[in-house]
């Protein structure tokens, strides 16, 4: 049989339901058995708080897992916090060391929360910094992933408490195009363009990755920052032709005076009949005979000088028009010279 004081308080919590006769019996008492009767029959009514003064009276964690759902419902951290640290001097369970982390994060107990996730425990820290990052507590998931060095998610806390400097010194441990990413186009929408600049050059040298990139760029309408972003990826040792390419297209958009030089020098190294098609649309007709001619596409050359009077160069159309191998483009050629170039016909 129960001891008479449990025995006793049996009946004012079971029978009687004088929950606060109750209570003012297990003071009088002080005897843990008493305690944790009438802890469970407060957490039964919901009274959470209660139940969690009268079991750290009791000295007894059995009933932590109800104890911590029911504290988590009505968000009685502050409560809990003492409790946990007692159930933790007997029992080594994932469960305390979780909810006393989350406890921690809640009631913006960062130092303790820092001190905690760096010592020894049972939590499951990726886990809880995540549910933390889901609900907000940036500050607390951040202190949570940098003892587990996840620099990636690091980096995600820095970027919505608007660190843009710290979020690009996580993304540089963390060295993963899709961290470099994220920080970008953060930066990118705050106007930080310096800072999205040293993310771009990460992202820029992976070709699968440059387009969108120019296309998160463009919706933002920062075509001068990128073309800027673009230029310095030129002198990258990991460049590649779609960054030729791409500044090219960009150029006979949003710069054409620059475009020209650009062929001049890098056509070797680019994808000329993206490049020409985008001088095309952007109706950049000489820039589109150069690149026609430079890869020996004569007939196309030809065709645009002869439609297109501001491309025309007599003295580089004689030296196209021998090279051509459909035979019509001579005949408009003679057609051409009568009605627009009569004074270099006969040369």
């Amino acid at each position: 049989p129960p001891p008479p004081q449990v025995a006793a308080l049996t009946i004012l919590v079971d029978n009687l339901k004088a929950l606060e006769r109750a209570q003012s019996y297990a003071e009088r008492c002080d005897e843990p058995p008493v305690w944790s009767k009438l802890g469970l029959a407060q957490l039964t009514e919901k009274m959470a708080a209660e139940a969690i003064a009268s079991f750290i009276s009791a000295e007894d964690p059995s009933e932590y897992v109800k104890v911590c759902d029911e504290a988590n419902e009505a968000e009685i951290w502050t409560e809990l916090i003492p409790y946990l640290h007692m159930a933790r001097k007997t029992i080594k369970e994932n469960i305390l060391d979780t909810e006393l982390i989350y406890s921690l994060a809640k009631t913006n107990s960062m130092t303790e929360l820092e001190d905690f996730v760096n010592s020894p425990n049972c939590a499951n820290i990726q886990a809880i910094g995540d549910r933390c990052f889901g609900e907000g507590m940036y500050v607390a998931a951040k202190l949570m992933y940098t003892s587990i060095n996840n620099n990636a998610r690091v980096a995600l806390c820095h970027i919505n408490l608007g660190e843009f400097r710290e979020a690009v010194a996580a993304a540089a441990k963390a060295n993963a195009v899709a961290t470099w990413k994220s920080v970008c186009w953060a930066c990118i929408k705050s106007s930080e363009f310096k800072l999205a600049a040293s993310c771009g050059i990460h992202i820029i040298c992976h070709p699968d990755h440059l387009d969108e990139l120019i296309g998160v760029y463009e919706q933002a309408g920062h075509f001068s920052e990128l073309i800027g972003l673009m230029e310095q990826g030129l002198g990258s040792d990991n460049a590649h032709m779609g960054i030729f390419t791409e500044l090219a297209v960009l150029y006979s958009k949003y710069e054409p005076a620059k475009l020209m030089d650009h062929i001049k020098i890098f056509i070797g190294r680019m994808n000329v009949l993206k490049v020409v098609k985008a001088c095309e649309r952007a109706r950049l007709w000489v820039e589109a005979a150069f690149c026609y001619v430079k890869d020996k596409q004569y007939d196309s050359a030809a065709k645009v000088m002869l439609e297109r009077l501001v491309a025309f160069k007599h003295e580089q159309f004689l030296d196209i028009i021998v090279k051509v191998r459909n035979q019509e483009l001579v005949y408009k050629a003679i057609t051409f010279y009568f009605n627009h170039e009569p004074t270099n016909f006969g040369k």
